[in-house]
């Protein structure tokens, strides 16, 4: 997902005023005498529908509130959810899942496999035209129909009993049941959930999934509130709630922490050498691996000098990561050879992509018709708002460009939602952004982001050889010989560099000292059902 790994900015004033009586009167290092668990989301919400959403953000906060058949566990292995078990058929095709008995949402109705069967067909519903259902769920059979309009029941997904489920894919995919841990396989109540309409933040307050939490309110651009879900069928929360500022500027959220108004907050690097140095706050900087690569994108759609290999090439060659690495990142971060995130299965510690070598950069972009930059167009590479870290990076890119190639660049801080749209329609000539894994597979970066029409290729890259080799590694059984055939892809991407990889996320966070039990993996924080404030 785009980091994904996609608002409107808080005004200062009224972002104090809001925050003023939202502090833990007990003092900074004393957990909240409420239970309540407070939160600062870098930006809005994007949707409340789970069959909308693209954005990190906005999942982080979903995923607390609804739930598919299965989930990812600490472990980084996928585990039941709404569904105890599920049986695979030898074929590799189609899946049973028996779901857990007693599950209500939280608009108290009981949860079955007809609902199962619902949330599926809604998620293709063609009225909705959601952007992400045929990336996650397009391998079950009659998705493809059911999303044009051309079928009005969704043939791969039968109801055995009420708690009994069916789903039979196109062919056999390894991946294909991590696919379902994304928000687009979470089960929906149809009492709140329309058909012919999207999930209203409304909709969901009104209990629409049966996830540990429940939406309480929402107040636009300012808070969150969710409370913990009595009823939950792995039982009830530790903590009362969870109350979730938006506040889109870093350096705010990082006072709300100092000040004890918000109990974790994300870090940015150029406040980790001050903090890490503080006595009083040193032992709450976390760092937590993720499986994410933030990279550049290089779109040959809308510019077009992009269209040529060796500009493309020019530029990674022009591009030193390891400053990057240790200016921006304080070498904290590993700089990425490969679009494919460390500790994703398949990944290759030894992989070496295009290094940096500026004299081997200005020959490529001479050859392709522009010595030393000479009438090469001004570069405008776009990138969310208010996260220094990214400024940092452009501007450094900014200055490699232009001392090695002779080519301007301009950096575009941008709105999120608008970054995001812009991406989606293939508009953005270059952009800094983050993938960051849907689910554990190699399959979710080669294919998804870069194949010829991968759903989320928004570079226009296209190369057969690349996509008849993710093709054939889709849809064979996990093993070396799998590994090869996408060890052998990356290496074609990374020569033909339709993206510029910079390097792995980590995320660095502070954490309050009573803030115990944070079910982490690679996917990130997992719902907070388990986390404690000790008092």
């Amino acid at each position: 997902m785009i980091s994904r790994p996609r608002l409107a900015a808080l005004a200062l004033l009224p972002s104090l005023a809001v925050f003023a009586g939202c502090g833990h009167k007990d003092g900074a290092e004393k957990a909240p005498s409420d239970n309540i668990f407070h939160i600062a989301m870098t930006a809005s919400p994007t949707t409340f529908d789970p069959i909308m959403v693209e954005d990190g953000t906005t999942i982080d906060m979903l995923q607390q509130v609804s739930e598919g058949l299965v989930q990812w566990t600490p472990e980084n292995k996928v585990t039941g959810a709404l569904a105890k078990s599920w049986d695979v058929s030898k074929d590799g095709r189609t899946y049973t899942f028996h779901l857990r008995d007693g599950v209500k949402f939280q608009d108290g109705n009981p949860m079955t496999a007809q609902d199962v069967y619902y949330s599926f067909k809604r998620a293709f519903s063609h009225k909705l035209d959601s952007p992400v259902s045929l990336t996650y769920l397009g391998d079950i059979v009659g998705s493809d129909e059911l999303f044009a309009g051309k079928a009005t029941e969704l043939t791969g997904v039968k109801v055995i009993d009420p708690l009994t489920v069916a789903i039979t894919i196109k062919k056999p995919k390894t991946y294909w049941i991590y696919t379902l841990t994304y928000p687009t396989g979470y089960i929906l109540s149809k009492a709140e959930a329309k058909e012919d309409a999207g999930l209203t933040d409304a909709g969901l307050a009104a209990g629409a999934g049966t996830g540990p939490f429940r939406l309480t309110s929402y107040a636009p651009d300012s808070k969150v509130t969710l409370t913990a879900n009595p009823g939950y069928w792995g039982g009830a929360p530790k903590i009362a709630g969870q109350e979730r500022l938006i506040v889109i500027d870093a350096a705010t959220r990082h006072s709300l922490y100092l000040s004890g108004k918000i109990d974790i907050v994300d870090e940015q690097k150029g406040d980790l050498d001050s903090d890490s140095s503080n006595a009083a706050i040193k032992d709450q900087v976390k760092f937590w691996p993720r499986a994410a690569t933030y990279y550049i994108g290089l779109n040959q759609g809308t510019f077009a000098p992009f269209k040529d290999v060796r500009v493309r090439q020019a530029l990674a060659y022009a591009t030193d990561k390891q400053k990057i690495r240790h200016v921006v990142l304080r070498d904290n971060l590993d700089v990425a050879e490969d679009i494919l995130a460390a500790g994703i299965p398949g990944a290759d510690p030894s992989f070496k992509g295009i290094p940096y070598d500026p004299a081997k950069a200005r020959e490529l972009l001479a050859a392709a018709g522009y010595p030393g930059g000479k009438g090469f167009p001004a570069i405008t590479i776009a990138y969310r708002e208010s996260y220094p870290d990214l400024d940092k990076t452009v501007d450094l890119l900014r200055g490699m460009w232009k001392d090695n190639l002779g080519i301007d660049v301009q950096g575009k801080r941008t709105q999120w939602t608008v970054l995001l749209d812009l991406e989606h329609k293939n508009q953005l000539d270059s952009y800094h952004i983050r993938w960051a894994a849907d689910y554990l597979d190699p399959q979710d970066y080669y294919t998804v982001l870069l194949t010829t029409h991968g759903s989320e290729n928004h570079t226009g890259y296209s190369n057969p050889t690349y996509d008849a080799l993710c093709d054939k590694a889709d849809s064979m059984p996990d093993g070396p010989e799998r590994n090869a055939l996408y060890r052998q892809a990356a290496r074609i991407v990374a020569d033909d560099v339709p993206m510029i990889p910079l390097y792995y996320q980590k995320d660095i966070e502070l954490v309050k000292p009573y803030v115990k039990n944070i079910d982490d993996g690679l996917m990130g924080h997992l719902p907070y059902k388990n986390l404690t404030l000790a008092k």
